[in-house]
């Protein structure tokens, strides 16, 4: 398959999203499947588990690379992130189809069986330690992927630079990994059609879990450890996020279950931050640049953080020859 068949299958992908993503939208709010906007004055509900709505754009493209090659590599990838994705929407869904919530052991069970069993088909012959390892890399990405989130587009956005970033990696070692960051990326630009800002939809975990999986599963297929090692660096963002201002600044907590309202939206619209009890601030990357710069406005922290991450990613390509 050459550039301009691939590039054909991208945009039907695109246009698969575009659509599944507006049926979803419909759909979830016909049903109650709705979250608050956070960052917008007055209570604004979106539809909630819009990762989901990916999927058939994505196993469409799949179906077409699989029956041209016979390649089950393609099988895998679609499953591992067909999980991944589904693990999420029963989390983005539970306060409507759950009588009790899925416990987080009974998530990170299952998670982490899914990232063994990933890890074992491909690097058996490597040993435990090292199975253990690259499962601990699968669900360690999906799990950056599904923090560096909160803003119209924040976490989309951010993906989509960072499948970029990895399409050149991997661009000289398998036209497949290619062809996969291909679909990754055109899926997550439909899907931003609709999550940009002004957003109607929520990803949810099912879109950040998928997405994360996603990368990690596209690594993992090309076979080599260093390339692995390496895809983290693009993820320094999101460990800087979740490690240093989630875990060591602010004792990281599931903003869902704050009483407590993440962002404070002044009367410009403006995001700042809230006062929290006894001045104890619940960071994020979003606080930490109303922190340096002062209130701004949702797209502008957004664009701040995309620019953000596609700098990094810039870095370390140049530094290590990619580009």
């Amino acid at each position: 398959m050459g550039a301009f068949e691939i590039a054909i299958l991208a945009i039907a992908v695109f246009l698969i999203t575009v659509i599944c993503e507006a049926l979803w939208i419909k759909f979830a709010k016909a049903r109650g499947l709705v979250g608050l906007d956070w960052a917008k004055k007055g209570r604004v509900l979106l539809s909630e588990g819009g990762g989901i709505a990916m999927l058939p754009g994505i196993w469409f493209a799949i179906a077409f690379l699989f029956f041209g090659s016979g390649n089950f590599n393609y099988i895998a990838w679609g499953l591992l992130l067909s999980i991944f994705a589904f693990i999420g929407i029963i989390d983005d869904t539970k306060h409507k189809f759950l009588k009790k919530a899925l416990s987080w052991k009974k998530r990170a069970i299952a998670i982490a069986a899914v990232c063994l069993a990933f890890a074992g088909i491909y690097f058996w012959n490597l040993g435990i330690l090292w199975i253990a390892l690259v499962a601990l890399y699968i669900a360690g990405i999906a799990s950056f992927q599904n923090t560096f989130a909160g803003l119209n587009g924040w976490q989309g956005g951010s993906a989509a630079i960072i499948a970029v970033a990895s399409a050149l990696i991997v661009a000289k070692e398998s036209l497949g990994a290619v062809w996969l960051n291909a679909i990754l990326i055109a899926a997550i630009l439909g899907f931003l059609m609709w999550n940009k800002f002004p957003a109607r939809v929520f990803e949810g975990n099912s879109g950040t879990l998928l997405i994360g999986s996603a990368i990690a599963g596209i690594f993992i297929l090309n076979g080599k450890i260093g390339l692995m090692a390496f895809s983290l660096l693009f993820f320094l963002p999101h460990m800087f996020e979740f490690l240093v201002l989630k875990l060591m600044l602010s004792k990281a907590r599931d903003p869902g279950q704050m009483r407590q309202l993440p962002y404070r939206v002044l009367e410009n619209g403006k995001i700042a931050i809230p006062e929290y009890a006894k001045g104890r601030v619940q960071y994020d990357f979003a606080k930490m640049l109303i922190r340096i710069f002062g209130p701004l406005r949702e797209w502008e922290i957004v664009a701040i953080i995309w620019a953000v991450v596609a700098v990094n990613s810039a870095f370390w390509l140049l530094l290590f020859g990619f580009v």
